[in-house]
């Protein structure tokens, strides 16, 4: 397999939608630029916020697309495009309602789960790409509608979770960066506890 070139956060522009559960992709892409000294910028030619940095050696843009989740393929594959990276290349971030609040789970394969951000994706360059899903689920099935629930805001208890697990989350990351998706995943899906 290719080496990652993109990381791709989903979510939500505006800041009505800052601190929901369907912007966790943006948060951890936010926490890993700020660890990189990566400065975001609108970039018209992607729909997204834009950045590029060096980690282990390897080139790596990171894009925040700004077309609303349910478009979000549409700013993936004008880079992948423009850049003439393979989906194979393309790791992106997003929620996962069926894992607990703060965990991770890494998958080179699946549906979209009725996640329509990653729904778009699949429609738009295939299935190659890797998924790094955090959790975002209630322990017990929620009793509002789904489209309400990823969209309200963490709990306190929650955002106590997520906060603890961000630097974790970001780790996961370059872990996938330095170690390929295969390797990492073997170490990252077995971490089930919160460190």
């Amino acid at each position: 397999m290719q080496s990652v070139r993109v990381i791709a956060g989903l979510g939500n522009p505006g800041a009505q939608y800052d601190g929901t559960r369907h912007n966790i992709g943006f948060q951890v892409l936010d926490q890993f630029a700020t660890e990189m000294q990566a400065n975001w910028s609108p970039n018209k030619r992607f729909d997204a916020h834009t950045t590029e940095t060096v980690l282990f050696g390897k080139p790596l843009m990171l894009i925040k697309p700004q077309t609303f989740m349910n478009l979000s393929g549409l700013s993936v594959q004008k880079v992948c495009r423009y850049y003439r990276f393979h989906p194979s290349q393309v790791l992106i971030v997003y929620d996962e309602i069926q894992i607990p609040v703060g965990q991770v789970k890494v998958s080179l394969r699946g549906s979209a789960g009725g996640h329509n951000g990653i729904e778009d994706i699949l429609s738009r360059m295939g299935g190659e790409f890797i998924r790094y899903r955090i959790g975002i689920g209630p322990a017990e099935k929620s009793a509002i509608p789904l489209t309400e629930f990823v969209l309200g805001k963490f709990s306190e208890n929650e955002k106590e979770i997520m906060n603890a697990r961000l630097p974790h989350l970001v780790e996961g990351l370059k872990l996938i960066i330095r170690q390929g998706p295969e390797r990492a995943m073997n170490q990252l899906n077995q971490r089930t506890h919160i460190e």
